[in-house]
């Protein structure tokens, strides 16, 4: 396994939120429906919050932190799906929703996987109270989606 630095691994959590924004952006403007205009408008800005608190995160965190070492691999297999994925212009908020959740989900496995896998406790913590932001963040987001349809 190649080895990278904690660092690098959130830079790409980071990445991955930024090339979520991008693709609500391209389904918006690709989109029929004011409804899911809207929800992916939403997104775009949950996304964009996401990603200065993740780089607010990085930043305050403690620089021997950050450069605490993982085996964990740092792939851009998500990167590279959501850059080739498109939709039909009809798509529904439903599916718009489940695109979400199954983004934000394949994300935050890769911070699941690192925190289970690092020895260092203060690491550990630290990627904790990240994945539970970011749970709740996802939560949010679903409730959100939900309030949405109910309009």
């Amino acid at each position: 396994m190649r080895f990278n630095q904690l660092k690098l691994l959130l830079e790409h959590f980071v990445s991955c939120r930024e090339a979520m924004m991008a693709l609500y952006r391209r389904l918006e403007l690709n989109s029929d429906a004011e409804r899911v205009r809207m929800l992916l408008a939403y997104l775009q800005h949950q996304e964009k919050e996401n990603a200065a608190h993740l780089q607010d995160f990085i930043s305050q965190a403690k620089p021997d932190l950050l450069d605490t070492w993982t085996d964990i691999r740092v792939e851009q297999d998500l990167l590279d799906y959501m850059a080739k994925l498109s939709k039909p212009a009809d798509i529904s908020s439903d599916d718009v929703s489940n695109l979400a959740l199954e983004l934000s989900e394949q994300s935050l496995s890769l911070l699941r996987l690192a925190k289970d896998e690092l020895t260092m406790l203060g690491a550990r913590q630290f990627l904790a109270n990240l994945i539970e932001h970011q749970e709740k963040r996802q939560q949010q987001m679903v409730h959100a989606t939900h309030r949405l349809d109910d309009i």
